[in-house]
């Protein structure tokens, strides 16, 4: 079963494609796809899992039921954090996420033009507001540290500190207490 749904973001259109099951082969429903033998890509299905950790984790701590919109929610705020955050930080950050995050946190990614100039914590909780445009009961700066949170839980503490000391004291506060 799949489903979709579309949210606008900073870089425009995305869409979310959110297979429900774990069935394997092609989900287009031909009798030729149905038939064929299943390829299993060890490392795509590890990072898929991963992915879905990373998602369940957020929806605890939000306590939301839309993995869709906490995926969407994800992105937005590691795409947020990520123009903040120098070339080099950007890519050892990078380097601790799963493969399929990874993909994602450099989607749409313009290294010629980060940092960004504006770095405050007001700039941060507004691009974070923008990625859900048709979906005001969006708190940006509860979301925000809830990604903060699981972030902070699944790199490693050295790299957290490193985050941390390339970032303005305003947008610090926004991370899990040590």
């Amino acid at each position: 079963m799949a489903g979709k749904v579309v949210y606008q973001n900073v870089h425009g259109i995305e869409e979310c494609f959110i297979i429900a099951d774990d069935e394997p082969g092609d989900q287009s429903g031909s009798s030729k796809a149905l038939h064929r033998p299943h390829k299993n890509v060890p490392a795509l299905a590890a990072t898929v899992q991963k992915t879905k950790h990373w998602i369940k984790a957020l929806m605890r701590e939000l306590q939301w039921e839309d993995a869709r919109k906490a995926y969407h929610g994800l992105c937005v705020v590691l795409h947020v954090l990520r123009d903040r955050l120098t070339i080099h930080e950007t890519a050892d950050l990078a380097s601790e996420l799963p493969m399929l995050l990874r993909g994602m946190f450099y989607e749409g990614w313009q290294p010629d033009h980060v940092p960004v100039k504006d770095r405050s914590k007001a700039a941060f909780l507004t691009h974070v507001s923008e990625g859900f445009p048709n979906d005001p009961e969006v708190d940006a700066e509860r979301l925000t540290r809830a990604v903060l949170s699981v972030l902070a839980r699944r790199v490693s503490e050295g790299e957290i500190n490193d985050i941390r000391a390339v970032i303005p004291e305003s947008l610090r506060e926004l991370f899990p207490k040590r």
